[in-house]
């Protein structure tokens, strides 16, 4: 990666429909400077907080906090031993701190940090928050989670459909809050220009399928899609924090403004842009170039722990339609506090695209009436509970 490309953040967090308060905590901190971009790049980073309440929140901020303050101001040091020795420094404050006081017993925090740099994409990882990327149809786990159900089946002890029947999958084994931790780290990763990158708490990846979380992240810009992803992990149920940070590297072309990207096989008008739709001029450049690494040092051969085609095809906006709708019908039940008229206009458009079959006005037109439900859900939720 070079210093000047364009990169685009966004990133949500929210209580969740079931918790009275928000143990996660995230953070985005650029490169002030070429200079200090050349030696540590850009840190993103996601935590989820354990423990009591207040015990929680303060781990995950203290993670959020001082990782990327410790990990900057290193001078010395290659940019994977700073951020691992960052995560090893910082869970040991965490244990002195939860020692110190009774009301801290168990403390601790999940964290995920994504750093990009000259050389790529290097992730560092302890607990099960996740760090995904999104490239063209696909969307691929980059870190382990550091939980039993994973360990038990990379140990080959059960399949991974055993595991996910029989074993909690809220139990992890690393975190943040020993005296001594591990810390993975993956990649560097070659980084396409296009490529999306992810991070989240379980209270989004425990909610949300990795398909659709690519098809959010992968075709709309980081803001729209944090905001949509927040709220279709709500109206499943919301039993936990939600946290997402979403990182575009590229520039965001709106598929309705009429420009086209070649990185987007999905941008052009929500159709696959294959030669019938797009101009001589994009055939022929096509052609000859396509999605490039930004940078050649990183190894190809990587290792990707899962992954998933995320296109956005008709299975998928048959299924988010059928929920919103339900959730709309169970609003009207229940006589949620809802801007009807303004929710009719984005059913109506949605049955438009629906029936024009343009896939990315159909996404975008459920992500609205997602975000407008699950507001409206938060609101009658916390007034039916007082």
């Amino acid at each position: 990666m070079n210093w000047d490309d364009i990169i685009i953040d966004a990133s949500a967090s929210d209580t969740g429909m079931r918790r009275q308060n928000n143990q996660d905590s995230f953070a985005a901190v650029r490169a002030a400077n070429r200079e200090t971009w050349r030696r540590r790049g850009h840190l993103f980073m996601v935590a989820d907080g354990m423990g009591a309440h207040a015990a929680g929140e303060l781990a995950s901020k203290m993670a959020c906090d001082l990782i990327p303050h410790s990990y900057m101001k290193a001078k010395v040091g290659a940019a994977g031993e700073a951020i691992a020795k960052a995560f090893r420094d910082v869970s040991a404050q965490i244990h002195v701190r939860a020692a110190a006081n009774r009301d801290f017993d168990g403390m601790g925090t999940t964290c995920s940090s994504l750093l990009l740099m000259p050389e790529g994409a290097l992730v560092a990882h302890v607990g099960d928050s996740r760090v995904y990327r999104v490239r063209e149809r696909r969307i691929d786990q980059l870190s382990f989670d550091h939980s039993l159900v994973w360990e038990l089946v990379r140990r080959n002890h059960l399949t991974p459909e055993q595991a996910n029947v029989s074993i909690p999958k809220n139990v992890i084994t690393r975190s943040l809050g020993p005296a001594e931790v591990d810390v993975d780290l993956e990649g560097p990763f070659a980084v396409h220009e296009g490529d999306v990158f992810l991070l989240c708490s379980d209270g989004l990846s425990g909610f949300v399928t990795d398909p659709e979380l690519g098809a959010f992240a992968g075709h709309f810009h980081p803001r729209d899609a944090c905001r949509y992803l927040v709220h279709l992990a709500n109206l499943r149920g919301g039993l936990d924090n939600i946290t997402v940070l979403i990182v575009r590297v590229g520039p965001w072309v709106d598929p309705e403004s009429g420009e086209t990207d070649a990185h987007d096989p999905d941008a052009k008008k929500g159709r696959p842009t294959n030669g019938a739709t797009k101009s001589w001029k994009d055939r022929l450049v096509a052609r000859f170039t396509g999605p490039k690494p930004l940078q050649t040092l990183a190894p190809e051969d990587e290792h990707r722990y899962r992954t998933a085609e995320c296109a956005i095809d008709d299975r998928l906006v048959e299924e988010l339609s059928q929920l919103v709708e339900d959730v709309r019908e169970a609003a009207i039940s229940q006589a949620w506090s809802v801007d009807w008229t303004q929710l009719s206009e984005h059913r109506r458009k949605l049955a438009e695209a629906q029936a024009a079959r343009n896939a990315w006005v159909s996404l975008r037109e459920i992500g609205e009436i997602a975000s407008m439900l699950g507001q409206a859900g938060r609101f009658h939720r916390k007034h039916a509970a007082t």
